[in-house]
């Protein structure tokens, strides 16, 4: 019996994680979804921008 699509799935990101820490990436995200397709969202640095909150707070900083 062949292994369900989403059972692959999990084996292939399990390996890309694996490759992904050891090549040094900040930033990896993995989406799997029932069909067993897999979307990948990764960088090798910290995402720029984005919201600007101080922890303290919580308002917008300038």
């Amino acid at each position: 019996m062949a292994p369900r699509p989403t059972t692959q799935a999990k084996s292939t990101v399990a390996a890309l994680l694996r490759d992904a820490r050891a090549a040094g990436w900040m930033r990896t995200r993995f989406e799997i979804k029932p069909d067993g397709s897999i979307t990948l969202d990764a960088s090798m640095t910290d995402p720029e921008g984005g919201d600007d909150f101080t922890s303290g707070d919580l308002r917008m900083g300038k």
